[in-house]
């Protein structure tokens, strides 16, 4: 049984994970999943060779308790990666790849192999063909072929000291499957006036499930066998109340909204899909105060034991995920480069328009992977 997690730090990591999430979004009208967990992990590790004002701004940025510092951060995520490694359906991998010659600091390498549970590799990033394939099998390997070419040849070259990688993959089988003999075509509004068909999966189930009419949804969960994990469906209760519902993301507590939510019977329609995302948070980090990192005055001093100046010089982030009658299957991975009571009759939950939803790890209290999905026909 793993040692529980500060509560402080639980609210922190999903207060970054909801503010990094809006702020993909909010130019975004396409498809949208993230994995929160990965890029928290990615940036964490990334901070914990960090020192002086990029150690401030990145701890503030991703909402730390910056007077408990960096040991009470390595701390709490060596427990919840911990937690997650007795969970069979979900793999996590961290990675360190250090220019040749170079040598990871003492302190460093322990927090990235104890806390982390990273592998530390040297290679030569002036071999940028040879060293991208070395990466990108890597991260196949871990996502089970899911996440494919993370890293371009054209990123890495002489300069480049160090590449950190977070590698993440779910896959689990619902409680309830969906028969696929009841599985059909039903439209799904992409606009308030137009729709698209879709292969909608149906089935009549006791699922835990709420109303929250205030807030302008309602949510009902989906399990796994033998799991932790689950996904928490939130669904506007308009056709364009997506928006909305996203603004309110950041005050949601989806363990408290659990709380409330009961079994009923239910008749639910749920759309098959299967989406890649891809994206350079340099930009939103950017915009969020963690510009600091990109710069030339970025202190990494506490990374390699050469003193050398180094700086991030991408933030790359790639996630896959695909749902059918059987169950879920998610992958993610995030790199860093561093440069120098049941009714009788049954409710109808019918998913047929844009939505959002959570994998949710409920004994950790942390989201392994958030998505928005607007139009499940579109790649």
């Amino acid at each position: 049984m793993t040692e529980a997690v500060d509560t402080n730090f639980i609210r922190s990591t999903n207060d970054f994970a909801f503010k990094l999430y809006k702020q993909i979004v909010f130019n975004e009208t396409k498809n949208v999943i993230i994995s929160p967990f990965s890029i928290s992990t990615c940036l964490s590790f990334a901070a914990m060779g960090s020192a002086g004002e990029t150690a401030i701004e990145m701890l503030s940025v991703m909402e730390y308790d910056i007077v408990a510092g960096k040991k009470a951060i390595a701390n709490n995520f060596g427990k919840i990666i911990a937690g997650l490694d007795e969970n069979n359906n979900l793999k996590i991998a961290n990675k360190i790849y250090v220019m040749e010659s170079y040598q990871v600091k003492q302190s460093f390498g322990e927090i990235a192999t104890r806390t982390f549970r990273s592998e530390i590799d040297t290679v030569d990033f002036k071999k940028s063909i040879e060293t991208a394939k070395t990466i990108n099998q890597w991260v196949e390997q871990k996502t089970n072929e899911k996440i494919k070419d993370l890293i371009s040849p054209d990123s890495l070259n002489d300069k480049i000291r160090m590449v950190l990688i977070n590698a993440i993959h779910f896959k689990g089988t619902w409680t309830h499957q969906f028969n696929p003999e009841n599985t059909r075509p039903m439209p799904f509004w992409i606009s308030p006036n137009e729709s698209t068909d879709v292969p909608m999966m149906n089935i009549k189930k006791l699922f835990k499930y709420g109303i929250f009419d205030e807030l302008g949804f309602a949510a009902l969960e989906l399990s796994y066998v033998d799991n932790d994990i689950s996904m928490i469906i939130l669904l506007p209760h308009e056709r364009i109340g997506l928006g909305k519902l996203e603004e309110n993301l950041p005050n949601l507590d989806i363990s408290d909204l659990l709380t409330k939510m009961h079994f009923r019977a239910v008749e639910l329609s749920l759309p098959k899909f299967k989406i890649e995302f891809d994206i350079d948070l340099k930009q939103l980090l950017k915009k969020l105060g963690m510009a600091g990192i990109f710069s030339d005055s970025a202190d990494f001093s506490e990374l390699l034991v050469q003193k050398v100046p180094l700086k991030v010089s991408k933030v790359i982030h790639k996630a896959f995920i695909e749902v059918n009658e059987e169950g879920t299957e998610a992958a993610a991975a995030t790199d860093i480069a561093i440069m120098a009571c049941c009714p009788i009759i049954p409710v109808q939950f019918i998913v047929d328009r844009p939505f959002h939803f959570v994998l949710f790890d409920r004994r950790n209290r942390v989201s392994v992977f958030n998505r928005r999905l607007h139009n499940p026909t579109a790649a």
